[in-house]
């Protein structure tokens, strides 16, 4: 565990708030000076009240004066943590626009390869964390520090003998509390690893609701929650096993100071070595010795928890950033070169050795069995990832020398998988190119084969989509998708699948919008149905990584290869489900 993690991410993206901070710990300081002073009251009340000196007037102006120099405490307190919050969102602030500037300068895979979830975390729930250290235990901790030196201090300076008493227990109980965590610790990592897994678990099953009632099995899929449940309740409670012994203890002892201050004191005051005085002293201030080490330790442990998010927020601010070129290039046309191209998932190799020329104003096309690596070869022009061998380029230039800005002018990339942000469809094609003007993102929807069902809508243009675009069809969040590329009007454009969620009407509208997309631009088509590519230019098949064949259909299917063994099974495969349409199945009869 590394507790230090959040206090490097605090200081780093302090920037102005520092200011803050210190005028935080310095009113945390004054207020925990205020703390002690109605104590020194207290005993001298108690002393007058001993030695028979005590009157209603003193009384009541110690009781004035100790309620005046509270409220100042109070008052020291509230600015301090007022401070600390002015200085936290600050923090938060500044490690916020950290985080998303360099989110903005990782490989896109990087992103790709988490959830949304994930990055909501590293940037929205992590940083928010460091509130609780920035208004409160950077103010709070100081106070109790300065509080716990400053009774040490007093009370040594009065008696060592009855200071040694008052202080005694406490190092041991910290000394129990220490092997109490350093035991729970160890089985963190596991922990950690249980909550993971419940987590998925629960979520899957609730997400997967609809079939396990369908199939009638929630009994197998409730088992299966619960099991991640039993396995996580199990290693909590060993944590709380190897915890609870030692750490009973310390609760036990650690404010258990007054059962040595009382028999010590009275053993000195009866050896004639200790005044009464004195002894009262011991027994008001000395019995609440560990108070402030109590709140440290709380402030402890939630740093404890802190430190895991601040580790993981460490972690992705260290990830290197993808290399940036400076200045813009020119481009000797806009052909697309793969040249010895490999490429790799951690230890997974998924391209090797992949060579082939998408050309300007035609269309390429890239086929290949699943896994083949047809999408991670389409991502990397787009410099989702770099490549760990060989080079591509776009007229005639390394991608890694283009800036990215430059080069995501030039391409267009209709995912698969489309996201459309939950507003207008006016505004999801706009984003494209935002100052586009009305008639201009109709004219892209109308080159798409969308302004009909687009038209079609309540509010046309202006309807709201809803989240992801979950009110669209499949074939129509493409056919938005589509229109977006137009209106781009990129050099190059990248289609991972642009049909894969698209019935036969949709399909027909979309190859259109294909066909409109197609015109005087470098089109690199991902495909699994063969016949929506039958006419490209080029077919590159891809088999385990590498070019198997390449070129037209017609010449594919003469060469009896791979091509012509998927061709064959997608006719197979069409002419199954058109059978299937057409005559009902025998038991249905």
């Amino acid at each position: 565990m590394d507790y230090l993690s959040s206090f490097r991410l605090l200081l780093g993206h302090a920037g102005g708030a520092r200011r803050a901070i210190v005028l935080s710990m310095l009113l945390a300081t004054l207020a925990a000076a205020f703390e002690l002073v109605p104590l020194y009251i207290v005993w001298r009340v108690v002393v007058s009240v001993i030695e028979g000196t005590v009157s209603l007037s003193s009384v009541l102006s110690s009781a004035g004066l100790a309620a005046g120099v509270v409220l100042l405490g109070h008052a020291a307190q509230a600015a301090a943590v007022a401070k600390g919050h002015a200085a936290a969102f600050g923090v938060i602030r500044n490690l916020r626009l950290a985080v998303a500037a360099h989110l903005s300068r990782l490989p896109l895979g990087w992103l790709s390869a988490r959830t949304g979830g994930e990055a909501k975390a590293l940037v929205i729930d992590e940083p928010e964390r460091l509130e609780m250290i920035a208004a409160h235990g950077i103010p709070e901790g100081t106070g109790a520090v300065v509080t716990w030196l400053a009774v040490s201090a007093w009370l040594f300076a009065v008696d060592w003998r009855m200071a040694l008493a008052s202080v005694f227990l406490t190092p041991l109980s910290f000394l129990l509390i220490g092997i109490a965590m350093l035991r729970s610790a160890r089985k963190v990592p596991a922990f950690q690893g249980a909550s993971a897994r419940m987590n998925a678990a629960v979520v899957e099953y609730v997400a997967g609701m609809p079939v396990v009632k369908i199939f009638n099995r929630s009994g197998e899929s409730l088992a299966g929650a619960a099991a991640a449940v039993r396995d996580y309740v199990r290693i909590e409670t060993e944590i709380t096993r190897a915890y609870v012994p030692l750490g009973g203890a310390f609760n036990a002892l650690v404010l258990a100071n007054i059962t040595l201050i009382l028999p010590a004191g009275l053993w000195l005051m009866a050896a004639g070595t200790l005044d009464v005085a004195t002894f009262v002293f011991f027994v008001i201030l000395g019995a609440g010795y560990s108070l402030p080490l109590m709140k440290l330790f709380a402030l402890f442990q939630h740093l404890a928890q802190i430190s895991v998010a601040s580790r993981a927020v460490e972690d992705l601010l260290a990830t290197p950033a993808q290399p940036e070129a400076a200045c813009r290039v020119a481009f000797s046309g806009r052909d697309v070169v793969f040249d010895n191209v490999s490429f790799a998932y951690g230890e997974r190799l998924v391209l090797r050795d992949v060579s082939f020329t998408a050309r300007a104003g035609v269309v390429t096309a890239l086929v290949g069995p699943s896994g083949s690596g047809k999408s991670t070869a389409a991502t990397l022009v787009a410099r989702f990832n770099d490549v760990a061998a060989g080079r591509i380029t776009l007229g005639g230039v390394d991608l890694r020398d283009i800036p990215t800005a430059q080069l995501m002018d030039e391409i267009a990339f209709v995912f698969q998988d489309v996201f459309l942000f939950s507003d207008t469809i006016a505004a999801n094609i706009a984003i494209a190119r935002p100052g586009a003007s009305r008639q201009e993102v109709r004219a892209a929807a109308r080159a798409a084969q969308a302004d009909g069902f687009i038209s079609a809508l309540p509010q046309g243009y202006d309807t709201a989509i809803g989240s992801r675009g979950v009110q669209l069809s499949g074939g129509e969040r493409q056919r938005i998708a589509i229109a977006r590329a137009i209106l781009k009007d990129a050099s190059i454009i990248v289609l991972d699948e642009a049909t894969a969620f698209a019935d036969p009407d949709s399909e027909a509208a979309i190859q259109a919008g294909i066909s409109a997309l197609a015109q005087g631009r470098t089109l690199i088509v991902v495909a699994h149905r063969l016949h929506t590519i039958a006419a490209a230019s080029e077919i590159v098949v891809l088999s385990e990584g590498r070019v198997a064949e390449r070129g037209g259909h017609d010449a594919l299917l003469h060469r009896r290869g791979l091509y012509a063994d998927l061709w064959a099974d997608w006719e197979a495969v069409r002419s199954a489900a058109f059978t299937g349409e057409n005559r009902m199945p025998e038991a249905a009869q």
